[in-house]
């Protein structure tokens, strides 16, 4: 049994800062670090963890080839990471001494994962294989249906909760 996941993989810049910045205001940093992010990576890499297979569907740009790197560093299968001409996606994080955050998301190339990428991903697929979606990708829907038509069991993970108008 494999766990294939379309998720999401985000630069995490997380910025400390003396408390989360009132609207207008421009307030400098006490810190920055750059980490993997993403809900769909940070699955990923939870399963792997725990001696799960895990495939990971899901796309970068080219200024996101560290954390396909990483992501195998950890045990997860990268083959199906595409490699786009658009950044990859980043998540702007501020966080105050009280451990409150703010966070920003651009969804970059989280949100351009080919069709393509998807379909090769699914053709290795086996009947009880698990397909894991979560809310910071594209292909959400095409993935559930092809995983049921397949025989996969199919799990959605509504975050993050995206708000609308």
């Amino acid at each position: 049994m494999a766990i294939w996941n379309l998720g999401s993989i985000n630069a995490d810049v997380v910025y400390a800062v003396p408390h989360i910045p009132a609207p207008g205001e421009t307030l400098s940093t006490t810190g920055r670090r750059m980490f993997l992010g993403g809900k769909g990576a940070n699955m990923s890499v939870a399963a792997a963890r725990a001696a799960a297979r895990v495939h990971h569907i899901g796309a970068v740009g080219n200024d996101g080839l560290w954390a396909a790197e990483r992501l195998l560093e950890y045990g997860v299968d990268t083959r199906n990471i595409a490699v786009l001409d658009t950044e990859t996606a980043q998540a702007i994080i501020m966080v105050d001494p009280a451990g409150e955050n703010a966070i920003l998301l651009h969804p970059g190339a989280n949100a351009e994962i080919p069709q393509t990428t998807l379909q090769n991903a699914m053709a290795e697929a086996q009947t009880g294989d698990w397909l894991v979606i979560q809310n910071e990708t594209n292909l959400q829907r095409t993935a559930a249906s092809l995983g049921r038509k397949m025989g996969l069991r199919v799990a959605y993970a509504a975050a993050p909760l995206m708000r609308t108008g």
